[in-house]
């Protein structure tokens, strides 16, 4: 996967996001309606079966609003973790921070982004729930300008999150799926 690097005046690295390779067809109100959300609340997750496409909007979203975050937007894939014990160390690799000390990887995070204005895109967390909702609830409070934006089959469940299912997208009109 190629990932598009945006930089700063300073030459700092602001977001990691892998670059689109398709069309982005549909879904131009669920777009507008996740960045109506991520504005008004500091946590979202996309909700849906599997293959639906919260990834590719999750994404698509990121793109559209990185501006907004002076201090990037991250994507953090969990798919492949299957070590829940291991979920901020993933974190901390998916954000790129470099010489941290001997402190623990949740410490390590708390630290690094207490004073940054950023979006984290946590992507998969279906067989991660209850840590990533501790770890979001954890890094939200730390950081009061850390908005979350989660895809998972379920909602994280944490205080002030917005669940926004995402259906599967309807066919154009005078088409059949194929059986």
């Amino acid at each position: 996967m190629t990932a598009v690097t945006t930089t700063t005046s300073r030459g700092q690295r602001t977001d990691r996001l892998p670059a689109e390779v398709t069309s982005f067809i549909g879904r131009r109100h669920e777009v507008a309606e996740v960045r109506k959300l991520l504005a008004a609340s500091r946590a979202v997750t996309l909700t849906g079966v599997g293959g639906v496409g919260k990834t590719r909007l999750a994404l698509r979203v990121g793109q559209d609003v990185r501006r907004s975050f002076r201090d990037g937007v991250w994507l953090v894939e969990l798919a492949s973790l299957h070590q829940p014990g291991l979920l901020a160390e993933s974190v901390v690799e998916a954000l790129e921070i470099r010489g941290h000390t001997a402190a623990s990887p949740i410490d390590v995070l708390t630290d690094h982004l207490h004073d940054k204005q950023a979006l984290l895109i946590l992507d998969n967390c279906e067989h991660l729930v209850h840590e990533c909702a501790v770890l979001a609830e954890t890094l939200l409070r730390a950081a009061g300008d850390l908005r979350i934006l989660a895809t998972s089959r379920q909602a994280l469940g944490i205080a002030s999150e917005q669940a926004v299912p995402v259906p599967p997208l309807s066919l154009p009109d005078g088409h059949t799926p194929r059986p």
